[in-house]
């Protein structure tokens, strides 16, 4: 019952989006990205450290956002990276307006989107985030610009490399979608 409401709530927010200006990225020029994921109990999240090393070797801003579901997180909070857990969010898993303040606050040129199962947190993060493109696995209807569909595994690698792939083979050129 919960999950119904938390899910009916979640898409009427999203209906509630005032539209974007969607732009494909040509993933040379992309400067900024946002990695969003779903982390492991213990907040290793060694895929996530391996993935951001490998955008910076691109040149990238790499920023990352991830999601333990237990109340204290141990990662610090730092300005380029930020781990969320029960207590940033109610019942309902509606984010504090704090925490909504916080991922609004910043724009960025791409966000990625590793979450590999329903997970309402994260979602609200994707929906509520100022990107020009949005892109990860096909888990709700219309929160990314690029949904990729793919079985889940145990890593985060394998949906970074089909995303970054489909991003370096089409070339736009700035078209909008």
């Amino acid at each position: 019952m919960w999950d119904k409401l938390r899910y009916w709530l979640f898409s009427r927010k999203q209906r509630q989006q005032p539209a974007r200006n969607v732009q494909f990225p040509v993933y040379d020029k992309v400067q900024t990205v946002l990695l969003i994921f779903d982390s492991d109990i213990m907040e290793k999240n060694t895929d996530i450290r391996t993935l951001t090393g490998r955008l910076m070797q691109d040149g990238k801003q790499v920023y990352w956002l991830g999601y333990v579901a237990r109340k204290d997180v141990q990662s610090p909070l730092l300005p380029q990276s930020r781990m969320l857990g029960l207590k940033d969010h109610n019942f309902l898993h509606i984010l504090r307006k704090d925490v909504q303040q916080d991922i609004a606050k910043d724009e960025y040129d791409l966000l990625i989107d590793l979450t590999e199962q329903p997970c309402l947190p994260l979602h609200y993060v994707a929906l509520m985030a100022r990107c020009r493109f949005k892109a990860g696995k096909h888990i709700v209807e219309g929160l990314h610009d690029l949904d990729i569909d793919m079985p889940a595994t145990d890593s985060h690698i394998p949906l970074f490399e089909q995303i970054i792939h489909y991003l370096t083979t089409i070339q736009s050129h700035d078209i909008k979608v």
